[in-house]
């Protein structure tokens, strides 16, 4: 859990983490699937107060990739992977009463917070060295950050921003914080190949191959030739989802519906040739 009191940047707070449960793990051979244990809250004192997940890091101390704060399944390659579920405070003490917002650096291949200068407060930047240095931006009236294309301590070029746990467009470095926001806003910096859902050594992993479960699960194959239309409409429903990261909250549902009817229209087509599979075929 990232510990929002006090000053913590440069020189960053030693005690700016907390380890929210024991650590976990095992031996995973190259081409398995590691799910680790998802949890969307936690508590962390004896209060109960609680923590809330804002997104995970896998590496392997060189590749890195952050994921969205919802279940995950990693596969396995070669090297080992550290695997972590970021949390953040979302009631108890240092909490913030909506006057002022945390704001901080994160490199997806050293899966740890780096000290940086990193961000500009474009809206007031009287704001800016407060924001580098100590990590923290009034809210009082509505900033602007500004993410730094690239930081010193790591090649990793700016990916996103995480607000509050929300996943904000890819490569968008501008983040307007409404006033009277309070809680954390991570700048992430990581490499464009593990944009594409590798963990940047594109050999050492193992790709999900979407057909596993229909060639083990009633005879279901891809066309040699290419051009089945369910990847794509797969590929499709996957992007609408992530597409709905990026709208406005009063846009979200009606993407989020979109998708849902375009995953029904793939599942009727898959239904429809298990049905043919499963047909008797009269011989003569």
């Amino acid at each position: 859990m990232f510990l929002p009191g006090g000053h913590h940047r440069q020189p960053r707070n030693t005690s700016v983490d907390l380890d929210l449960a024991p650590a976990a793990g095992g031996n995973y051979q190259p081409g398995s699937a590691c799910t680790p244990g998802y949890f969307p809250m936690l508590p962390y004192d004896p209060a109960n107060d609680m923590a809330k997940l804002q997104f995970w890091s896998v590496t392997d101390g060189t590749a890195g990739h952050v994921f969205a704060p919802d279940p995950l399944t990693v596969n396995v390659g070669s090297s080992p992977l550290w695997i972590t579920a970021w949390y953040f405070p979302v009631s108890g003490p240092g909490v913030g009463n909506g006057s002022a917002i945390i704001d901080d650096a994160f490199s997806a291949n050293s899966g740890s917070f780096i000290d940086d200068t990193f961000v500009d407060v474009t809206s007031d930047p009287s704001l800016t060295n407060d924001a580098n240095v100590i990590g923290v931006v009034p809210t009082k009236v509505a900033e602007t950050l500004k993410a730094k294309a690239s930081v010193p301590s790591t090649t990793e070029p700016f990916s996103r921003w995480i607000l509050n746990s929300a996943f904000m467009p890819l490569g968008t470095t501008t983040l307007d914080v409404p006033a009277g926001t309070s809680g954390i806003a991570i700048a992430v910096y990581q490499n464009p190949d593990s944009d594409r859902g590798y963990l940047g050594k594109l050999s050492q992993y193992v790709t999900y191959d979407p057909w596993w479960w229909f060639r083990t699960h009633g005879g279901l194959v891809p066309p040699k030739d290419g051009g089945d239309p369910w990847v794509t409409g797969f590929a499709a429903t996957l992007v609408l989802v992530e597409a709905a990261r990026g709208v406005s909250p009063s846009l979200q549902g009606a993407v989020l519906e979109i998708a849902v009817r375009q995953m029904s229209n793939m599942t009727a087509e898959i239904e429809k040739q298990i049905k043919q599979l499963r047909t008797p075929v009269s011989r003569g």
